[in-house]
């Protein structure tokens, strides 16, 4: 081990778990200089104590893919290294016992196809014959996951820590970093213990401690540790090497071999934050939590039965130790906004030593390149509202990710934890109403106006509301809660800022909205908005409650210091969206303004009253039918929704389900699932919004990219069974062979069928016509069901309806 801190690298990793040490490991092999600098000892926090299972079917494509990458690596880390890893990729197991979970895990199997990974069901015979302890007692099936297996996470890591220090960088045991050097807005170093390193970036892979550790330096990191229980048997005959992990998670368990003995792991329902008075201990090394042994006893029965043998075998060790959650069970990686070079990986979610590796690559690459190498999305710490970080959020949200580990992973699953914390002016007359609330960013979103919200993979109760919502949207009309994301863009150098960021054309006339996009040097979707002109120096930007906190760190990074100031409104305005075919009319009625096409221009906004309450009406629709937006300021809000539910012939109320159904019918993009910053509008079909007349950021890569011809295309599909329902990252076949996956899906109830979009792979030289004709299936739980596909979208593709 190094011992004298050098004065300057180009990154400084802070943390040595196996994650930080992935992140240096990765950043050495590519040949820059780094010091990794840990508190205490090497994988000292929680990366000792990890169970070590790997398993490559995880939550979202990207974390799969970085699951994989992470096996692939371990597999070849020791001959690499001459350092030992214990990985042995023996397959996992999983035991179904209800016809839900069987419809889950089916589900998951076609996932898992979609992103290239191999897995199967089996017989519960099958399950025993690979697990020869198991009683399979109740079990309505099994899944084999082939690729996953176990590793050492302590021998791992020292190895991932080996062959960073043989490409040459520096590790640092028992050197505390006390604080980060900030000049100007950027991080400039590190100052430890031992003196000050000058780096160009700096990594926070310090775990548990990264939310602490940011609020001392104004950065947001929402994310808790909580109590995560395993025992360990005493020796039983029949374990071996060979023995596969088994899962259980009807009844919250997992088995995995050990020495002869078998680990049984717990992700329990009832799960509990860990927070000790005055934060986690100076001292903390190594060390384990107290173990509530009543907290486990009702696995642990369970358990007694699945494995007969735990009947005839003591428990050695009841262990309990520290792993970090995060609100949405993702980790946080990339660069943090409102400091340039600040970089973090943490929040793994007992996922680090099987994503470790992975994300460690990922994010070192992103660092030496400038931009993500491969869509992270899912995971970029970007996505982070600063708002919500207060301690017993956090800690209720992490026992909760904890507890719906092993829980039915239901389409539409709402969390109940730490509810109702952002609301929108309309919030209580829409709980009087009946909606049924679902949450993004932390805002209450109505999904649906119904008795009851239920689980399943079937049709439920409120299908015949969410139906009866989506038609008076598309027949009759309809009032959504569509308060959104906005920024104002205000300075003399707007328009010249605006026209750099966005591809369509911004220099407008005032009063004139704009849909549009921003684009990375690489052609990719950075922010997916819609603008209004405000006047001749300032501009209202609108995105997506899912995309607020992206698209305020794309702005505030790109319009820094050129003249302009960004500020965040999204608080002083609400938003009520009146669509469909009798909008216009049943406006007219409580305005003196002239609704007409001629007067009131699609794509065009207008001040004016709605009974007493002034409002920006924007005519632009999300739906794909006539309407109007009507943004009022948050203190006239109430009024608004008051006047328009007490006029004759009101609008029906409707929730996010019934928008989601009519946009994907729309074949309406939504960033984040369809679009985002590692696809480019040729291949999501959205280079109509640029205006390539104008000199945009990104606009080279995307003209290279249209003239090469994309090698996907996203298209819209209907399943032609009209019985069948999907819900996003379903696998599409063409000619038998997966070929892409959906990337948003619904109901379509106007075109009698389920919907979705998807990129699909293109072939070189197939055009795009061809390319849509065929023949394509999307796999539903294991079922290959015929779907016909579309450049355009399957509902009034010419765009009448919402011009009309």
């Amino acid at each position: 081990m190094a011992k004298t801190l050098p004065s300057e690298v180009q990154v400084v990793v802070i943390g040595g778990g196996i994650v930080g040490c992935a992140t240096a490991y990765h950043l050495a092999h590519a040949g820059w200089s780094v010091a990794l600098i840990e508190r205490r000892k090497l994988t000292s926090g929680t990366t000792w104590h990890a169970a070590g299972l790997v398993s490559e079917t995880q939550a979202v494509p990207v974390m799969s893919a970085l699951a994989k990458y992470g096996l692939d690596l371990m597999e070849r880390l020791e001959d690499e290294t001459g350092q030992n890893t214990g990985f042995k990729r023996n397959g996992s197991l999983t035991l179904a016992l209800t016809d839900a979970r069987m419809e889950e895990l089916r589900r998951k199997v076609d996932y898992a196809h979609g992103c290239g990974l191999r897995a199967e069901e089996i017989s519960t015979a099958e399950a025993e014959a690979r697990w020869p302890l198991l009683s399979a007692h109740g079990g309505k099936g099994a899944f084999w996951f082939p690729g996953d297996g176990y590793t050492n996470p302590i021998d791992t890591t020292m190895a991932l820590a080996k062959g960073a220090r043989m490409q040459g960088a520096q590790i640092f045991e028992d050197c505390k970093v006390e604080r980060l050097v900030i000049e100007g807005g950027r991080v400039r170093g590190v100052e430890t213990e031992q003196g000050m390193v000058r780096a160009e970036h700096v990594v926070n892979a310090t775990g548990m401690w990264a939310r602490e550790f940011g609020l001392g330096h104004g950065v947001s990191l929402p994310l808790q540790a909580a109590n995560h229980y395993y025992v360990v048997t005493d020796p039983i005959e029949g374990v071996t090497g060979d023995l596969p992990i088994l899962r259980v998670m009807d009844e919250y368990a997992y088995y995995k071999e050990d020495a002869g003995k078998l680990l049984i792991g717990c992700s329990e329902p009832n799960a509990t934050a860990w927070r000790p008075k005055g934060g986690i201990p100076e001292h903390f090394e190594f060390d384990e939590l107290p173990c509530d042994d009543e907290h486990l006893y009702g696995i642990l029965e369970a358990a007694s039965e699945r494995v007969p043998a735990l009947a005839h075998s003591g428990i050695r060790k009841f262990f309990n130790g520290p792993e970090c959650f995060t609100p949405d069970a993702r980790h946080y990686l990339g660069p943090i906004t409102d400091v340039a070079g600040l970089w973090v990986a943490t929040g793994f979610n007992s996922t680090g030593i099987q994503n470790g590796p992975g994300a460690g690559k990922a994010l070192a690459e992103w660092i030496i390149h400038g931009h993500m190498t491969m869509d992270l999305t899912d995971v970029d710490a970007r996505r982070i509202v600063p708002g919500l970080n207060a301690s017993d959020y956090v800690a209720d949200k992490a026992a909760e990710t904890l507890s719906l580990a092993y829980a039915m992973h239901w389409p539409f699953q709402r969390k109940t934890e730490a509810r109702g914390l952002r609301r929108t002016p309309y919030y209580g007359h829409l709980v009087a109403e009946g909606a049924q609330f679902g949450s993004a960013n932390g805002w209450e979103r109505p999904l649906v106006f119904a008795e009851a919200f239920t689980d399943g993979f079937d049709r439920q109760p409120w299908f015949d509301a969410w139906r009866g919502e989506h038609q008076a949207l598309r027949d009759d009309l309809g009032m959504i809660d569509l308060t959104f994301g906005r920024y104002l863009i205000d300075g003399a150098e707007a328009e010249a800022q605006m026209q750099r960021l966005c591809g369509a054309n911004m220099a407008v006339p005032v009063g004139a909205l704009v849909y549009t996009h921003m684009f990375n040097p690489q052609g990719g979707i950075e922010a997916d908005v819609t603008v209004a002109r405000l006047s001749a120096t300032r501009y209202m930007v609108m995105a997506s409650a899912g995309a607020e906190p992206q698209t305020e760190s794309w702005l505030k990074t790109q319009l820094a210091g050129h003249g302009v100031s960004v500020v965040n409104v999204t608080s002083s305005e609400a938003t009520l969206a009146i669509m469909g075919p009798r909008a216009r009319d049943f406006l007219s009625g409580l305005t003196d303004a002239d609704l007409s096409n001629e007067a009131f221009e699609f794509g065009s906004w207008q001040a004016l009253n709605i009974g007493y309450v002034p409002v920006r009406a924007q005519r632009v629709t999300y739906v794909g039918e006539l309407g109007w937006e009507l943004h009022a300021p948050a203190e006239f809000a109430q009024q608004l929704f008051e006047t328009l539910r007490a006029a004759p012939d009101a609008p029906r109320l409707c929730g996010g389900m019934a928008v989601d159904s009519c946009r994907i019918e729309k074949g309406f993009r939504h960033w984040g699932h369809d679009i985002g910053p590692f696809d480019s509008p040729v291949d999501s079909g959205l280079t109509f919004a640029c205006d390539f007349d104008t000199d945009f950021t990104g606009k080279d890569a995307i003209l290279a990219r249209r003239a090469a011809g994309p090698d996907s295309r996203l298209l819209s599909f209907k399943l032609e069974d009209p019985e069948a329902l999907v819900f996003g990252k379903e696998p599409v076949l063409r000619d038998g062979e997966i070929v892409g996956r959906l990337t948003s899906a619904s109901y379509g109830w106007s075109v009698g069928g389920a919907i979705g979009m998807g990129y699909v792979q293109r072939p070189a030289g197939q055009s795009l016509a061809e390319l849509a004709a065929g023949p394509f299936e999307v796999l539903v739980a294991g079922r290959r069901v015929k779907a016909t596909a579309s450049q355009r979208p399957l509902y009034d593709p010419g765009n009448a309806r919402m011009r009309g």
